[in-house]
């Protein structure tokens, strides 16, 4: 029977440098998501939103050339934007804007399942089945192991926020036909590329945190669904409950109708004037609620809230919003579409501090949960 000597064997082969092992573990991570059906499924839904994304900036392009297929198009958003028919390439940016901006808002939602499917295993079953020497025992530092696994969360999220929004925008291109769009637009591609990297890599950071933090894959999902969901939750609630009582206290003042119709019945109806007074209020309500929006901290509980303020930020959506409304020729029309569509007016650097301190826990927390297993090399 021969005999094979079992004792250490030199390998020959070249190493890589250290700047590329950690692929090594994304492409591992990858393939390990792929084999999951209820992922692919997910994949699949969220880029509905993204090829209604490319369809608005295709048929925008189509409309700046007032192409004849498309005019039942530019009649329906004539209602928001009066001239558009004249002069379609005034509201270039603002459109852009606007179709970016609610694209994102809704994958912001996709994202939050695509990491609750992806995210809970990637450490914790490490952790589980003792796998954290195995890994170290090669030539894999702490940080490669971790921007390994953080590469799987960001490729993923990158397959919904990132290329949808560049695919989306060189369609847009194409079917303007107009050299100085790029000029106009290339700004709002650089904050969607921005905003998602900030989703991909403050959630992903943070879904690895928690992922370290428990070896039961199950108790990390629940722990994301409370920093998500829960909190959500809970921040809507302070806010309801706080807006309830201003709200109680502003229509009491309103209640009885003025003096004057009460006195001059030939006037107006004494129905018709307190409805019109009824809606004059609760559109001067709205508006008064963002500007206590400007020092309310109730909506930095939310985690989701955080990231939908930088969001705005970056993308001017508030901003393009009151570009808007100044094509409104009824203030109270005006005044309307400020109420309906502004979102909470707090520093968005606020948001930011909170979405920094959450990475640099997550930070410190990875670094904790494997410092000692690191010196097994």
């Amino acid at each position: 029977m021969p005999i094979f000597d079992q004792g250490y064997q030199h390998w020959s082969g070249k190493l890589s440098g250290h700047a590329w092992r950690w692929l090594a573990v994304t492409r591992h991570g990858l393939r390990a998501g792929r084999k999951s059906r209820m992922l692919r499924m997910v994949l699949i839904v969220a880029w509905i939103p993204a090829l209604a994304l490319a369809l608005l900036l295709s048929m925008w392009g189509l409309v700046e050339q007032k192409a004849s297929v498309v005019a039942t198009f530019v009649q329906f958003i004539s209602a928001v934007l009066p001239g558009v028919a004249t002069d379609p390439r005034h509201y270039r940016i603002d459109v852009w804007r606007l179709c970016y901006s609610y694209f994102l808002r809704v994958e912001l939602f996709f994202s939050m399942i695509l990491i609750l499917l992806v995210g809970p295993s990637l450490i914790s079953l490490d952790l589980r089945f003792n796998a954290l020497p195995l890994y170290f025992s090669r030539p894999l530092r702490r940080i490669d192991y971790f921007l390994g696994k953080l590469g799987v969360i960001v490729t993923f999220l990158a397959m919904v926020l990132i290329a949808p929004s560049v695919v989306a925008y060189i369609l847009g291109l194409l079917f303007s036909l107009d050299i100085t769009i790029v000029g106009d637009t290339f700004g709002i591609l650089l904050s969607s590329i921005v905003y998602g990297l900030i989703i991909a890599l403050s959630a992903g950071l943070l879904m690895l945190a928690l992922s370290a933090l428990s070896r039961n894959s199950r108790y990390v999902a629940l722990l994301w669904v409370g920093i998500w969901f829960v909190s959500g939750i809970v921040s809507s609630i302070l806010q309801n409950v706080d807006s309830e009582q201003r709200r109680y206290a502003y229509f009491r003042q309103i209640n009885e109708p003025p003096v004057d119709v009460r006195r001059d019945p030939s006037h107006r109806s004494h129905f018709e004037q307190r409805r019109e007074n009824w809606e004059r209020a609760r559109t001067n309500y709205r508006l008064a609620e963002l500007e206590f929006s400007k020092h309310d901290w109730r909506p930095l509980v939310s985690y989701t809230s955080n990231l939908s303020r930088l969001g705005r930020q970056l993308l001017k959506t508030d901003e393009t919003w009151q570009n808007i409304s100044q094509f409104q020729q009824d203030p109270e029309a005006r005044r309307e579409l400020l109420a309906t569509n502004m979102g909470p007016q707090y520093p968005w650097y606020w948001s930011a501090a909170v979405l920094a301190g959450l990475f640099g826990i997550s930070a410190w927390i990875l670094n904790s949960s494997v410092k000692s297993l690191d010196r097994l090399k």
